[in-house]
């Protein structure tokens, strides 16, 4: 990592840090991103999160402590001009910026410079430079870029164990700080809500899928793998967002609905909605195709969501995911994700006691719960502003 430059002193809660956090999105539904921002404010961060413009969304706003400001322009384009010019126009106000994935680093290495005394922290989501969307010349193009702009960079966090000793050795830095993308602990309240919204009975188990529809998530393998089942039902609870691939898929997903009578497609819920929407589920899927190094060594947020309702989790043959379902004895991995094994795979769970498995997933989901993952958040900062003789 970089040496620090000096900062100003701050008290053990962050009190004087002003720190600017980047996303390239319109920061409508980045769980991560909201409960990193709601942490750091909380404990005294003087945090503004600056985004892209969105339809139907305030240019600014605060929320929960911070402020969120999204800079606008004619497309995605116009927005990152628009947020490089308020960014680096106040670049000296900030003391530490937080940089979520690989596409705004650039621009906060240019922030931190044009700073001249800022911390930069690089938060990756994902094994940023082995993403499906990391393909060909873009690999390059990514794996250039974070090499070059890596050296400017105080500290990383990313969001997997395997994603951190990869980092470590590809660089050759300490290992990076994990902090999952879980949920804080939700209280359990079993619910009717998809059953009664889908008159579904109670003695169809519901199998749930959340989260974005998207190539390697084996949407079509799971659509074929209920079709015709008549005595289980599979929810969908996502979108495709706006790739073609994604509106294919959601489109694919609605017609089979409307088709088979034990499959169920929702519009993606507000989070306040969604606790009641998975509690009411019985099995949670998690099925990530190894498509990508990045899918490799993923530790999705659904798995956590899941276990924090009670639900057991079906999921991938993957390292992390694999390991967690055996220590936590929580649900089924299923070696084969084409129709038949996740056939094959449901069956194996039904046959199991689910409540059992549910009560382990909820211990497992406890242990990952956001206020064990925001201590390593903290943890992380106050160290950086306590190094080389700043108090935290």
């Amino acid at each position: 990592m970089t040496s620090h430059t000096q900062v100003q002193t701050i008290s053990s809660k962050g009190k004087g840090v002003r720190l600017a956090n980047l996303v390239f999105n319109d920061f409508r539904h980045d769980s991560r991103v909201e409960k990193t921002c709601r942490s750091l404010a909380s404990h005294g961060f003087d945090v503004t999160l600056f985004a892209f413009s969105g339809e139907g969304l305030p240019a600014k706003e605060e929320i929960d402590g911070f402020r969120v400001v999204r800079c606008s322009g004619p497309g995605r384009l116009g927005s990152l001009v628009g947020m490089a010019c308020r960014l680096l126009g106040s670049a000296r106000e900030f003391d530490a910026i937080h940089c979520n994935d690989l596409e705004p680093l650039p621009l906060a290495a240019m922030a931190k410079l044009l700073g001249g005394r800022s911390v930069l922290v690089y938060d990756a989501h994902e094994l940023e430079t082995e993403k499906m969307a990391a393909r060909g010349m873009r690999k390059y193009l990514s794996r250039w870029l974070e090499k070059a702009f890596f050296v400017c960079v105080d500290a990383t966090i990313t969001v997997g164990d395997k994603i951190a000793d990869w980092y470590s050795a590809r660089y050759d830095v300490a290992r990076p700080s994990v902090v999952r993308n879980a949920p804080p602990v939700w209280k359990r309240n079993k619910t009717n809500l998809l059953r009664e919204r889908f008159s579904i009975s109670p003695d169809t188990p519901i199998f749930l899928y959340v989260g974005s529809l998207a190539k390697g998530r084996a949407v079509e393998a799971t659509l074929d793998a209920f079709s015709g089942q008549k005595d289980r039902a599979l929810v969908f609870i996502g979108y495709g967002g706006t790739s073609l691939e994604g509106r294919n898929l959601e489109a694919r997903v609605r017609s089979v609905a409307r088709r088979e009578p034990n499959v169920y497609f929702h519009d993606p819920v507000p989070s306040s909605e969604l606790i009641d929407c998975v509690s009411s589920a019985d099995v949670g899927l998690s099925l990530i195709e190894d498509l990508c190094l990045s899918y490799r060594y993923c530790m999705p947020n659904k798995l956590f969501e899941y276990g924090m309702a009670g639900l057991p989790v079906l999921v991938s043959d993957l390292p992390e995911m694999r390991s967690t379902i055996e220590q936590y004895e929580c649900g089924v991995v299923c070696p084969d994700i084409t129709a038949r094994g996740i056939a094959n795979a449901v069956e194996r769970i039904l046959n199991m006691n689910l409540d059992h498995l549910g009560a382990n997933a909820r211990v497992m989901a406890e242990d990952h719960c956001w206020e064990k993952q925001e201590n390593a958040l903290l943890g992380l900062y106050h160290g950086l502003f306590s190094n080389s003789g700043r108090q935290s």
